[in-house]
């Protein structure tokens, strides 16, 4: 469980914690990650850099001059102060040379923003380019002052990380980035996902803990006196400490496996857990119902003996294309598109029919992204949004011709999902958009915020299987339906229950949805225009999965002539379990902070990364989001 003091607002801010002496001249400062200060004299190097390491507080430990910064990767947290040291040499790992140098192109790039397939490098590259005096690789070693300083390779978490073996009185110390944050834990698992075995990120779920696993094997084999973790306390190393965590993780890894959708897709992608008796036999397979029809793409119809036609997912115009054939052959007409989710293999011509005007219909907890695809930065995110004309709400039923629908929010694929139960001619068909497959659960995307817990994610998907008892369960990408037994559904949920279990152990939160949702800090709108001159709202929003409330703050960190009103930490308090999102209608909404920020009059046009600094609990998690800013 992690423990962390609450604070008021006006301390949230503060300096960090008091200097942690690890030898006559090595320190550790704590933030929102641990910063290492080797001395010597009035000079020192630094290891990693939170921005709250400044030269006035290194002036507390005789510092005066810092000579270099060496990184463990490239990642926010750890990199953003060492813009207060412009005349320092920074050094950061080879393998991640260009996030450092190339941070502004990166923001820049349309294919950063835009249909995300990507999960690496992600929404932690520097705010802007930092230039690198050298780059660092496994192996290297240099000497200072009498210490002696050894580079090691340990990606994982990121694709170039490093770690940094420090010899000083007597023992040595590694400052070793997120590779372990404590015997047997990693402060999170989403920073895992990468694609393997030939597949995307997209479907790579924990697809680095491979990688991880040889830096832990590297680090157990090096044996250093003291781990110095990014995120952490300072803990003495044993061989327990590290094995601990690779057997969690081997053990997470087949739990993970056991029910995939990857086991359909890509039935080579999990080989390697191909023979554990966990695996789930898949479920029976069942051709389609005559009244569901294939469209072209990830789009099915229901067809009415009328020869209306209602549509599920628009997301290629190859579906009107084929649609407009089936009308001029068989008169045959589209009256409304239902949609299940909005990635873009779903939604990418949602505009083409809006603009038709035929009506959108989708759950209302997805609607918003529908409409406003900027304000959000989610994995396949489409650029163009579309006009939602009926949002439904969750068990929602209407009659639609000679059949009856009945609406669900579906959080299973994303949070951002509906399910839709069509009952007629003696058949209950369930779309359940991309949240299912016979083998299991497609939960591969972290990005996706597929909660764990009774109730959430998957398992209030499960809840609805029960209550509907669909004979037919239809996946937007599949050429058969599907229906589970309900022995399948409790064993798929007895290992999300296990998955949840293990998760909290190998993870210092109290809660294992802080490990698992990239987004449960996120900025809103993520993505906006402003006018030189105007002041614009910013909000911060915290999705509390904690059985208890938790205070929260943030700091904007602006350009130049750039302010908040008002100026300074803000703090809310969030209240216990959230939903994982806002707006009217939302039970047990997440909680936010609003910042008005004003643009100066004669700001240049472009983008503007924004950072935001945050608090959860009394503790410093550093700048952890940011919004982007285009100044027309």
């Amino acid at each position: 469980m992690l423990v962390l003091s609450l604070s008021a607002a006006a301390s949230l801010a503060a300096a960090p914690a008091a200097p942690l002496r690890l030898t006559d001249d090595l320190f550790v400062l704590r933030g929102a990650v641990n910063t290492g200060v080797l001395v010597h004299g009035d000079a020192a190097l630094l290891f990693d850099c939170d921005d709250s390491v400044t030269p006035e507080v290194l002036l507390t430990l005789g510092v005066r001059t810092v000579e270099s910064v060496h990184f463990t990767q490239f990642r926010r947290p750890n990199t953003a102060g060492g813009y207060a040291f412009p005349d320092s040499a920074l050094y950061g790992p080879a393998a991640e040379r260009d996030c450092f140098e190339q941070a502004d192109a990166y923001w820049a790039g349309w294919r950063n923003r835009w249909h995300l397939y990507k999960s690496r490098p992600g929404m932690q590259v520097p705010a802007r380019s930092m230039p690198l005096a050298g780059v660092v690789r496994g192996g290297e070693g240099f000497d200072w002052n009498g210490h002696r300083v050894l580079v090691m390779d340990t990606p994982g978490m990121t694709d170039g990380a490093v770690s940094y073996a420090v010899t000083s009185g007597g023992k040595t110390w590694l400052f070793c980035g997120d590779v372990i944050s404590a015997p047997g834990q990693v402060w999170d698992l989403h920073s895992l996902q990468k694609g393997f075995n030939g597949l995307m990120d997209y479907h790579g779920f924990l697809g680095a803990h491979a990688t991880l696993l040889e830096s832990l094997a590297r680090i157990r084999a090096a044996a250093p006196d003291t781990l110095i973790p990014a995120h952490g306390e300072p803990f003495a190393f044993s061989e327990q400490a590290v094995d601990l965590l690779s057997a969690r993780m081997d053990e997470l890894w087949r739990n993970y496996a056991a029910i995939t959708a990857l086991n359909h897709y890509f039935p080579k992608a999990c080989a390697d857990a191909a023979g554990d008796p966990q695996r789930m036999k898949p479920a029976e397979r069942l051709p389609f119902p005559e009244w569901v029809r294939k469209v072209a793409y990830t789009s099915f119809a229901v067809a009415s003996d009328s020869g209306a036609l209602l549509l599920i997912d628009c997301g290629n115009d190859s579906v009107p294309d084929e649609l407009g054939d089936w009308k001029k052959e068989r008169g045959e007409t589209v009256e409304a598109c239902w949609v299940t989710h909005y990635h873009d293999d779903h939604v990418d011509s949602l505009h083409r029919i809006a603009n038709g005007d035929i009506p959108i219909w989708c759950d209302a907890a997805m609607a918003p992204v529908i409409e406003n695809p900027a304000h959000y930065c989610l994995p396949c995110i489409a650029p163009c949004g579309a006009p939602v004309t009926r949002r439904t709400a969750d068990g929602e039923s209407w009659p639609w011709r000679e059949f009856t629908l009945t609406a669900f929010h579906f959080p299973g694929q994303t949070l951002y999902h509906g399910g839709l139960l069509v009952e007629g001619h003696g058949k209950k068909v369930f779309f359940a958009g991309d949240s299912l497959a016979p083998s299991g659960v497609d939960d591969y995307t972290a990005g996706n915020r597929v909660f764990l817990g009774p109730g959430l994610g998957m398992r209030r998907c499960f809840d609805i299987l029960r209550q509907a008892r669909p004979d037919h369960i239809l996946n937007q990408h599949q050429g058969q339906a599907f229906v589970f037994t309900p022995q399948q559904l409790d064993y798929m949920e007895s290992i999300l229950a296990k998955r949840q279990e293990l998760i909290e152990a190998m993870t210092p939160w109290d809660n294992a949805n802080f490990a698992v949702d990239t987004h449960w800090i996120r900025s809103y709108p993520h993505d906006q225009e402003v006018v030189p001159g105007a002041a614009f709202a910013l909000d911060v929003e915290f999705t509390n999965h904690s059985a208890h409330e938790a205070r929260a703050a943030v700091e904007a960190v602006l350009p130049p002539g750039w302010r908040v009103r008002d100026a300074g930490p803000r703090e809310t308090v969030i209240p216990a379990r959230t939903s994982g999102l806002r707006g009217p209608g939302v039970v047990n909404p997440d909680g936010a902070v609003r910042l008005w920020v004003e643009c100066p009059a004669d700001a240049a046009p472009g983008l503007r990364v924004i950072p935001v600094r945050v608090w959860w609990e009394g503790r410093p998690l550093g700048q952890t989001v940011h919004a982007l800013v285009r100044v027309r």
